[in-house]
């Protein structure tokens, strides 16, 4: 919901012993320069939502003091909307706007509005609103709710103006009524008269004399004399005063009002500021007069009280901090905390200083969203917009804009951005990424070797065949060479990416849930990838890594895993009975092994083989010599139909993997987890977008001899 002001006409009358009535002619239909919108904007006023009573402000400032009225009456023609109420407004501020109304100042409005659809007419193209033509491009504000007015010194409707009549019929000239006290006049103009000077009382007795008076020529009073030799602040008039002198000396006495009124509302201002956010401490100031110094010593004495350092709130405010602080808030509302201790995912607290980590909690509560985090940075990057704003469509791409500060390969700011959307949801979208990748299957990592590639050449490696065993030194002192032979192996890496963007929807929805689909789609994406890569590569070679002429290979109709444990100890007996290829003189090959590799058809056994302390519990001799040997690992892809060489009887015995693996992951310069290169503002989408890549391969590496397969079947 975006708010919209609109310029307007107000009149406030009051009849004789009522209650002060203003009427507004809030819009006429027309077209309007809104700041946040590209384009003019017209209101629909056809889709035009009016609740029953509507406040009445005063330079759209939400509080009781700046209220000025309430609504009873409003009529939308669907040619221009107009609204009449009570004026409600006591306080100084409400009574300096009908005291400057009364010295002939013409007021305008300015309607507050949330739209919640809106139209795009490209230029050229006509549309008929409001009982008007209008060509584009212009932006149709379709359905709006209207949710306030306020009285402005200028709108942005040319057409419309303000008239603020005085207090009652009493403000009037030649009223019946019976005037306001000098006293009731002073205050009505937010001023306490126990501050004025004898010079600045004179003149206000002037003005409110001449304000007062009847409408035929009357002697004015004689003005009273300054106990001081001071000058008189405002001219004074003689017994015999002409009515002309008598207006100008009580336009002058005004004019010394609103000065007064003025320097009141600039000490208030600056002891607000002094205050820096303490109202207690500046009402106290306000309430007895203390002087901004005061105010300053009341502050740090305040701050110095405080048990928690006020560094944090340095933190959080300062521009080089707020991206760091921003991107904790969100990765807490994001879950992104590893309370679990998830391998490979860096917790926040390693990730962020204290003083980020209390900044984030104190300013969101651990419930930042996604608009709050674009409008920030886009504020951040010098755009103004009004609190309260929402994305819509209507303001999405120069919010977009702002918060991107380099889009299309060109600055779209002169003065340096501290703060980028882009680089902040880029830093988060690699720790979600991360995440999801660690939450998928990576069962392929207990077994295979992981190794380095500097480019995307393909590698050879080479496992030596040559017969090393140490010979005795021969008395001349001669050194044999090793035997030649040698077996290669080859490994590569590709680059395997996604693109993924918040898109329009996302962003207006405020959902960052969005970010789910990042996860799962970049982070988990790339772990099944990698992962369907690995077990393709494996099932699909098994006839090449697994062969009776290799030594680690059986099969026959004992050969599965049963429950008796007949099957795993022929696979037992033939991992002891391994040899090394001939070039190295077959040789029977050494090691333990240490891992049962099951398909899920088999896991309930493996685990029995692993734990059970007898094959059959009914008899003691049948003790169970597997128990605690071979460790369970259970792959779901081994037994999957859609890959090649899948069987749900086969099953693995392995070796540690350091000794070597039959398949050899590889990652471009070590980097074993995917990255988001960039986050960037895509103004044909109206969104943001995520590319995220990982380099990786998958290859038959040497470690055949550290593997065996039985068949599991005849």
């Amino acid at each position: 919901m975006k708010p919209i002001n609109i310029a307007s006409t107000i009149s406030i009358k009051a009849a004789s012993g009522k209650a002060r009535r203003f009427s507004i002619l809030a819009y006429s239909g027309g077209l309007l320069n809104v700041e946040g919108f590209p384009l003019p904007v017209i209101v629909d006023l056809a889709g035009l939502s009016t609740p029953n009573n509507v406040p009445i402000l005063i330079d759209h400032t939400k509080s009781v003091e700046a209220t000025l009225g309430i609504t009873d009456s409003i009529v939308n023609d669907g040619l221009s909307l107009t609204l009449g109420g009570v004026v409600t407004g006591q306080s100084a501020t409400a009574q300096q706007v009908i005291a400057q109304s009364v010295a002939g100042h013409n007021w305008q409005a300015s309607i507050g509005a949330m739209v919640g659809d809106s139209e795009d007419i490209a230029a050229g193209q006509t549309v008929e609103v409001n009982g008007q033509t209008f060509v584009g491009p212009v932006i149709v504000a379709r359905r709006a709710t209207l949710k306030e007015t306020s009285v402005l010194p200028m709108g942005a409707d040319s057409t419309t103006t303000v008239n603020l009549a005085a207090r009652a019929a009493s403000f009037l000239k030649g009223s019946a009524m019976d005037p306001m006290t000098f006293d009731e006049w002073i205050e009505s103009l937010g001023i306490d008269a126990a501050t004025l000077s004898p010079e600045n009382t004179a003149a206000m007795q002037l003005a409110y004399e001449s304000t007062m008076a009847p409408a035929a020529p009357v002697a004015a009073a004689p003005v009273v004399a300054p106990p001081v030799a001071a000058p008189v602040i405002a001219p004074t008039a003689s017994a015999g005063a002409s009515k002309m002198d008598i207006q100008a000396a009580a336009a002058e006495g005004i004019k010394t009002a609103n000065k007064l009124v003025a320097e009141n509302m600039r000490r208030n201002a600056q002891i607000q500021a002094a205050a820096g956010g303490n109202h207690l401490i500046a009402a106290t100031a306000i309430e007895n007069g203390w002087s901004v110094e005061k105010v300053e010593l009341e502050v740090l004495k305040a701050s110095n009280a405080k048990t928690r350092p006020t560094s944090f709130s340095a933190a959080q405010n300062s521009p080089e901090n707020m991206p760091n602080v921003i991107e904790a808030a969100l990765c807490s509302t994001r879950g992104l905390t590893n309370n679990g201790r998830k391998p490979g995912v860096i917790a926040l607290e390693a990730q962020y200083d204290d003083k980020t980590l209390q900044a984030a909690h104190s300013q969101y509560r651990g419930a930042v969203g996604l608009q709050q985090i674009l409008i920030q940075c886009a504020m951040a990057n010098g755009m103004q917009i009004q609190g309260g704003t929402k994305v819509t469509s209507g303001n999405l791409r120069p919010i977009l804009a702002a918060a991107c500060p380099r889009m299309d390969g060109r600055d779209l700011q002169a003065g340096f951005s501290t703060v980028s959307l882009p680089g902040i949801l880029g830093n988060v979208a690699n720790k979600e990424i991360l995440q999801g990748y660690m939450e998928e299957d990576a069962t392929w990592r207990e077994i295979a070797q992981i190794k380095s590639c500097n480019d995307f050449k393909t590698v050879t490696s080479y496992r030596m065949l040559d017969d090393m065993q140490y010979e005795k030194l021969a008395p001349g002192g001669e050194i044999k060479h090793g035997k030649t032979g040698e077996e290669s192996f080859t490994r590569s890496v590709d680059t395997y990416a996604k693109m993924y963007a918040l898109n329009r929807t996302d962003i207006i929805n405020d959902d960052l849930g969005a970010f789910d689909d990042l996860r799962n789609r970049i982070g988990a994406g790339g772990a099944m990838r990698l992962n369907d890569l690995f077990w393709t590569t494996f099932l699909a070679n098994l006839g090449t890594i697994f062969t009776a002429t290799r030594t680690n290979y059986i099969v026959g109709a004992t050969s599965n895993l049963g429950t008796d444990g007949v099957g795993l100890g022929l696979a037992q007996k033939a991992w002891r009975q391994r040899t090394s290829p001939a070039a190295d003189g077959a040789k029977r090959v050494s090691g333990q092994a240490k891992f049962l590799l099951v398909p899920p058809e088999l896991e309930t056994i493996a685990d029995a083989l692993y734990v059970a302390r007898n094959l059959n519990a009914v008899k003691v001799s049948d003790a169970n010599t597997f128990a605690n040997k071979y460790q369970p690992i259970v792959a779901n892809q081994l037994s999957d139909s859609a890959f090649s060489g899948y069987s749900t009887t086969a099953f693995y015995i392995l070796g540690d993997k350091s000794k070597g693996s039959p398949v050899v992951v590889s990652f471009l310069n070590g980097q074993e987890t995917p990255t988001v290169e960039s986050a960037d503002a895509d103004f044909n989408t109206l969104g943001i977008q995520f590319r995220g890549y990982h380099d990786f391969g998958a290859d038959l590496g040497d470690g055949y001899l550290n593997a065996l397969m039985s068949k599991g079947a005849a």
